[in-house]
């Protein structure tokens, strides 16, 4: 049963963890659950005033991730959003808030931004979409694979810029191989996450 509009996180974090595998893969649901983990973790080390909500935020990222274009492009229409310039590989950020939104009724804006953003990232992103914007890189299958993952962790618990500047870098260097247009949202956060660390050292 959908909880109402004004239902806690609680409420609505146990009813996503049961609604979400419904709309993806079971490889998929794993990284989503480790980014929504890894999510609360930074929130908490990083003083975010409501870990559950990073949790969430995370638990909700990908849930229209493996939608037909079709959704995506209904979503868009209904809501009039202009997706002008947005790689394909990126639509399901921007569809996720409003598929939460008319399909549940969940509609908080401070989630949606920071799942709006955890592809591109953004011009202005707020603690949150820093934590969700790393939090995808520490949980996504590729970071899995490294040796170095837990060496990447620490790093971001210790600053957070370190974890979305590996996750702006990694797209760059994955999609420069590719040959494939690159967002300027995401060399602003190459370039704004790179100019943090500089300033800390």
């Amino acid at each position: 049963m959908i909880p109402s509009p004004s239902a806690n996180l609680e409420d609505w974090t146990a009813f996503f963890q049961k609604e979400v595998p419904n709309h993806v893969t079971e490889t998929r649901f794993q990284h989503i659950l480790r980014v929504a983990n890894y999510a609360e973790s930074l929130a908490k080390i990083h003083n975010y005033p409501v870990p559950k909500k990073a949790y969430l935020a995370g638990l909700c990222h990908d849930i229209t991730k493996q939608k037909k274009m079709e959704i995506h492009s209904e979503l868009f229409q209904k809501y009039s959003v202009d997706t002008t310039g947005i790689p394909s590989q990126a639509l399901h950020a921007f569809s996720a808030p409003l598929w939460l939104e008319r399909e549940y009724g969940f509609l908080d804006s401070e989630i949606a931004k920071a799942i709006s953003s955890h592809t591109l990232g953004n011009l202005d992103p707020s603690l949150l979409d820093k934590i969700l914007y790393a939090a995808d890189f520490l949980g996504s299958d590729y970071a899995l694979r490294q040796p170095a993952l837990s060496e990447w962790v620490e790093k971001t618990e210790e600053n957070l810029d370190y974890g979305v500047f590996m996750k702006a870098f990694q797209t760059i260097f994955f999609l420069m191989e590719k040959k494939e247009v690159i967002h300027p949202y995401t060399f602003h956060t190459y370039n704004q996450s790179a100019n943090n660390l500089k300033e800390t050292k």
